[in-house]
């Protein structure tokens, strides 16, 4: 068999990332398939991820001050720290999820940065992550698009998390920074060809069930994951 697909799931805070990778590695697993799931930033797991929770806790200074390329790169080591780990599971599992990837690092540094550098910046990015790191390209990103305000209402329904005690990191308390990366994260779906999931309708908020099946229709169209789905189940790990 092939390496598996590697999946990413993008979208600004608050749009639901970790509820709809539960949800599909659910829906994965029932039809007998295996999943590797990494989340980034990985605040506890690696030391470019205790950098980005300081940076985040404004342990580092103003935030507004630090230049974007210099977190670009803690972003893209955080990745890399794990890289022979998603290597692995790209080899040994059905298929291998991100919760956030190399998407978020263009949206979030893109969005810090004066308009006239952004290009530059998008470069670094993609020269870094891609090509010096060597980190592996998704085969599919799935960009669940929220209006900022609502995304914005849900951060604050959050419970706490391991990396902060602020009600609010650097970035979600800035709704300056939230509406410039989301969007940066809408040009980067249309350029690169993303999976623009909406998770709001004319009527409101669409469910999570909702959003699932737009989720599962994408991932079950990805060359080879039918050669996996047909395939007879066996006892997983």
């Amino acid at each position: 068999m092939k390496p598996a697909p590697l999946i990413a799931i993008e979208g600004i805070d608050g749009t639901g990332k970790g509820t709809q990778a539960t949800l599909l590695i659910e829906a994965l697993r029932a039809r007998g398939l295996s999943v590797s799931l990494f989340s980034f930033p990985c605040y506890q797991k690696t030391l470019a991820g205790s950098l980005i929770a300081a940076y985040l806790n404004g342990e580092m200074g103003e935030p507004r001050q630090i230049d974007a390329r210099l977190t670009a790169v803690l972003f893209a080591l955080d990745r890399f720290e794990l890289k022979e780990s998603m290597l692995e599971a790209l080899e040994k599992s059905d298929v291998v999820l991100c919760d956030r990837y190399v998407g978020s690092n263009l949206a979030h540094q893109v969005a810090r940065t004066p308009v006239a550098r952004r290009p530059a910046v998008r470069a670094l990015i993609e020269k870094l992550e891609h090509q010096i790191l060597g980190l592996p390209r998704p085969n599919l990103v799935l960009f669940l698009e929220m209006p900022e305000s609502l995304a914005q209402q849900r951060v604050l329904q959050k419970a706490a998390r391991s990396y902060t005690k602020k009600e609010l990191d650097a970035h979600e308390a800035d709704a300056a920074h939230l509406s410039a990366a989301l969007k940066e994260y809408k040009l980067q779906a249309r350029k690169r060809g993303w999976a623009t999931i909406p998770t709001v309708a004319r009527a409101g908020p669409r469910s999570r069930e909702e959003i699932h099946a737009d989720i599962w229709a994408r991932v079950s169209e990805l060359p080879g994951l039918g050669a996996r789905l047909r395939r007879p189940s066996r006892v997983r790990r």
